[in-house]
């Protein structure tokens, strides 16, 4: 056993026996540079003789004791230490157990036991700066590596995690390392069902495979994610030494994917819907038309009235379907505002107690505010719970919940979900229960869908492994409707437009977002003050019509120049300017042009203050 470059020092504040162990060392092939009664003395050896071990008593002359300089000689110096002791308390264990010595020797000491305790603590030190080499090497590789990165031993073991894996996971490194990779990465299928290991997959065909299609991982707080990967073989002198996974957080682009998909097949299918009924209206009008006229014209005891009856009635009722089907292919007019998605629920849950006696209803404390008409998304929510009452299990209970959505990237939206045991749904009839059919399901569903959609948010159903339905309502916060507003690198001067007419304010955006502007909305005084205060860039220009009945209407320009210094406020009524003769001889008035309205917003973008109220 090759042992004389070994260097040792001893700590030990008993003369005789600091000498006994001098000597047995040095008959055993190994240097003593120096040793040590005290901490101060020990501390000082140490650093100057840089030796490959420190055998270190723990009672020490002084203050300090052994425990309290090997927990220094461990974090500064990175020497092993192997304890000295003749003292076997609980207490002083513990303590000594919390420095990461490399082992105890017990007083007196046998020359066997000293020798083998030292060659296993020098080995266990070195095995252990090689990890710690390694997991150097995997931090300055992979530690700015945007997708998480897990490494593992041949074991299936964790070696190294990288940030984001830390993130994704829910675990730090500290308590990740040394686990077996299948107990933190726990994977799932869209399902449901587990995904076996990969990893003696990946070492027995050496070579890299990707995860599966719609792989799920569970983190330690069975949050779950969607992700994508791949597993590589990691190399060591020809060998598979372990395993490297890298994988990503793909949640919002799969939730997004999906939204498009819904959106393009109810988007289409609302067109169809406007163009039969716009082909079908004129027609069906004729025929019950016509019908009507030839009842009229036969005799009361014709054989022929009951026919003709018959079609009048069949074309009436026809021309109902068109009517709903325009009614579902057309916009509704959304007149958003701030709405407390809490106070909606409480309302839902008093109307609903009657017939659904089980409903309970769970709102996270300080939800945001959110930006939708008020009546709408009451109808949204009472749609949702219709359907929920006609296909739950007869004993099932509907539980709805509001919280921040927890999906990376819209952590400032809104979710209000809806869940009940479901009774005859499946995964298939959820993928189509947005869509209108003949049956007569396009006032429900479908037509909450597009209100969701017209007011900004997002709705989706879906049926989990345990049979349990859930819809999720996603809404825009205040602050993410403030924050809509295109900004371009060349920081584009922002207007906020105040006006309860959805179709003035769809002109005027456009019109001022063609000639350089961006634009904010706001359909009262109210709502807009909120989103000047949660919009961070400045504000040069506002325009407000608002209505006579607006209770911010007569301070509105105080309160804007409070919460946006050097706002220009211009407050009209009803798009009209005054026309009088200065001496007021002949009173007159005339409609203003999107063309003036962009005059103001152009010398306001110039101007520092400019505050003008034209009643």
């Amino acid at each position: 056993m090759e042992t004389t470059q070994r260097k040792i020092v001893i700590v030990e504040d008993e003369g005789l026996i600091a000498a006994d162990l001098k000597g047995r060392l040095e008959r055993a092939g190994y240097q003593v540079p120096a040793v040590a009664s005290t901490a101060v003395e020990a501390l000082a050896a140490i650093k100057e003789k840089s030796p490959d071990l420190v055998l270190m008593d723990i009672r020490l002359k002084g203050d300090v004791d052994g425990i309290q300089v090997a927990e220094r000689v461990r974090r500064d110096l990175d020497v092993p230490v192997v304890y000295l002791t003749a003292y076997e308390d609980r207490k002083t264990l513990e303590r000594a157990s919390k420095t990461q010595a490399y082992g105890y020797i017990k007083k007196p000491i046998a020359s066997a036991s000293l020798q083998g305790s030292i060659e296993m603590a020098l080995a266990k030190h070195r095995q252990d700066r090689y990890l710690r080499e390694q997991r150097d090497w995997f931090s300055a590789s992979f530690a700015a590596v945007a997708d998480a990165v897990l490494v593992t031993d041949p074991a299936g073991r964790i070696s190294y995690v990288n940030p984001a894996a830390e993130q994704l996971i829910g675990c730090k490194v500290d308590d990740a390392l040394g686990r077996p990779s299948s107990e933190l990465l726990r994977l799932q299928r869209l399902d449901g069902g587990p995904i076996d290991d990969l990893v003696p997959v990946c070492v027995l065909q050496g070579a890299p495979i990707g995860l599966p299609a719609d792989t799920w991982l569970i983190d330690t707080s069975d949050r779950r994610r969607a992700i994508e990967g791949s597993l590589a073989p990691r190399w060591q002198e020809g060998r598979a030494n372990g395993v490297v996974f890298t994988f990503k957080d793909v949640t919002l682009r799969r939730f997004e994917d999906e939204q498009s998909r819904q959106d393009g097949r109810h988007s289409a299918l609302a067109r169809l819907a406007d163009g039969v009924a716009g082909q079908l209206d004129l027609e069906l009008g004729v025929v019950a038309e016509e019908s009507t006229r030839l009842l009229n014209s036969l005799p009361a005891d014709s054989t022929l009235r009951m026919a003709a009856e018959t079609i009048e009635s069949a074309a009436l009722d026809a021309y109902s379907v068109t009517c709903r089907l325009r009614a579902f292919g057309q916009e509704r007019e959304i007149r958003p505002a701030v709405v407390r998605v809490g106070e909606i629920l409480g309302e839902l849950q008093q109307t609903w107690t009657g017939a659904l006696p089980g409903l309970s209803v769970n709102v996270e404390s300080n939800l945001r505010p959110v930006h939708a008409d008020i009546r709408e998304l009451t109808r949204i929510l009472d749609m949702v719970l219709q359907h929920a009452h006609r296909w739950m299990e007869t004993a099932g209970a509907i539980r709805m919940a509001a919280a921040a959505a927890e999906i990376d990237g819209l952590q400032e939206w809104v979710r209000v979900q809806m869940s009940y045991p479901t009774a005859g749904e499946t995964a298939a009839t959820m993928e189509r229960v947005f869509d209108p059919s003949w049956d007569g399901n396009w006032e429900g569903l479908p037509f909450a869908y597009g209100l969701a959609k017209r007011m900004g948010g997002l709705l989706r159903a879906h049926v989990g492994p345990d049979q349990t339905a859930t819809f999720e309502l996603y809404l825009p916060s205040v602050e993410v409707a403030a924050a809509g507003a295109h900004i371009d690198p060349l920081e584009r001067p922002v207007i906020l437009l105040i006006e309860r007419n959805v179709e003035v304010r769809r002109i005027l955006h456009r019109h001022f977002e063609e000639h350089g502007y961006s634009v904010l909305e706001a359909a009262n005084c109210g709502e807009a003050l909120l989103l000047a205060d949660a919009y961070e860039h400045p504000i040069r220009l506002i325009i407000a019509n608002p209505a006579p009945e607006d209770e911010h209407r007569e301070e509105l320009t105080a309160l804007m120049t409070d919460i946006k210094p050097g706002a220009c406020v211009r407050i009209i009524e009803g798009y009209r300017q005054d026309d009088s003769d200065v001496d007021g001889s002949e009173q007159s008035w005339r409609y203003l042009t999107k063309w003036e309205l962009l005059e103001w917003a152009n010398e306001a973008s110039g101007a520092t203050v400019w505050l003008a109220a034209s009643n």
